[in-house]
């Protein structure tokens, strides 16, 4: 798949990781129905929305994953090693970003398992990035940060070079002088079949989502 023409090759670019196993869920949560489509599929439609280019990480179910986006204007990364947990899968994310996007401004991290990531949210981040490039920008929820994030480029050899299941924590507190924080109150991730439910009812008493 290939990236729309319109996309300025300055632009964030958003990184939406889907390469997880589901282990605690019990089953391809990617896939687990949310408002009548797939999740990560919902996700990326929302990424899609702010007209920047997008970049999808796989790997676990693959294929399965693959085929509910397929007719969807992004880049599809399969990472072999999804194994190896988040930081290995954002690395390979970045170096996506890094090949294909060799000016982009930044990278925009979203997971494929937060269904309720909500369009305001990333419109203000990148809106931010624009305004101060140079700030890392958090996302924060009942005091604990976490996705969506937003990493500027010189934030990108560190990023490359992540491994295990920590991901970008330790970078985001190094960083800690420039980190921006925007509040969220519906970034619930889907571990656990709990998890799904809560966000069912979320829905269920917010029909504008």
């Amino acid at each position: 798949m290939t990236i729309a023409s319109q996309h300025s090759p300055t632009s964030p670019v958003i990184v939406l990781l889907a390469a997880g196993e589901g282990r605690r869920y019990g089953g391809i949560k990617q896939l687990v129905e949310i408002a009548g489509q797939p999740m990560v599929r919902r996700v990326a439609r929302v990424a899609l929305e702010q007209r920047v280019p997008v970049i999808v990480v796989t790997g676990a179910h693959a294929e399965q994953v693959e085929a509910v986006l397929d007719d969807l204007p992004l880049q599809i990364i399969r990472h072999a090693g999804w194994q190896d947990g988040m930081g290995s899968s954002l690395a390979t994310g970045i170096r996506g970003v890094d090949a294909s996007f060799p000016q982009a401004s930044a990278a925009l991290l979203c997971l494929a398992d937060q269904p309720l990531l909500a369009t305001v949210l990333i419109q203000q981040m990148l809106q931010r990035h624009a305004e101060a490039p140079e700030r890392l920008l958090v996302t924060e929820q009942d005091g604990v940060s976490g996705p969506p994030v937003l990493f500027p480029r010189d934030c990108f050899t560190a990023l490359m070079a992540l491994s295990g299941a920590r991901g970008a924590h330790a970078l985001i507190e190094r960083e800690a002088a420039r980190v921006e924080r925007f509040a969220s109150t519906n970034g619930i991730d889907i571990d656990t079949p709990q998890d799904l439910q809560r966000v069912r009812d979320w829905l269920a008493t917010d029909s504008s989502r």
